[in-house]
């Protein structure tokens, strides 16, 4: 689904999918649709915030570093209701190059951490083809 091109009230219940340019500008109505979607989804409060923070740091990784010297890539952003395992889950994929975190001081870096921190579960599954970023909140129960 393209952001702009439907509602968030056309967004099915469960899933959600966005595919974007990889720019910054397009990650503010990102975040507003993972926080309307996250909240109907059955997240808590909490964790509703969490996913839109992790999530956000994800995207803003992959518009960042992914396609370093590409004048612009692509980004997917997914979420799913797992009712099985009784969670939700997001990734963020880029078709752009891995680049491992570099040494910076203390002043940037902190993006992977973060999520870490944020999410139940997170691996992050770089590729030739790109990378993914997958993570997880439990539902409410």
């Amino acid at each position: 689904m393209n952001l702009g091109q439907q509602s968030l009230d056309d967004v099915p219940e469960g899933e959600l999918h966005f595919r974007v340019p990889a720019v910054a500008n397009r990650l503010a109505g990102l975040r507003h649709a993972l926080a309307s979607w996250a909240t109907r989804a059955g997240l808590s409060d909490e964790d509703s915030e969490a996913l839109v923070l992790a999530s956000y740091e994800a995207m803003a990784n992959a518009v960042e570093h992914a396609y370093h010297g590409q004048t612009q890539g692509l980004l997917d952003l997914r979420g799913a209701v797992d009712g099985e395992q009784s969670r939700v889950v997001i990734t963020v994929t880029d078709y752009g190059q891995w680049r491992p975190p570099q040494p910076s001081g203390g002043l940037r870096g902190r993006g992977l951490p973060l999520i870490q921190g944020l999410t139940t579960t997170s691996t992050i599954t770089p590729t030739s083809a790109g990378t993914t970023v997958t993570m997880s909140w439990p539902l409410a129960k």
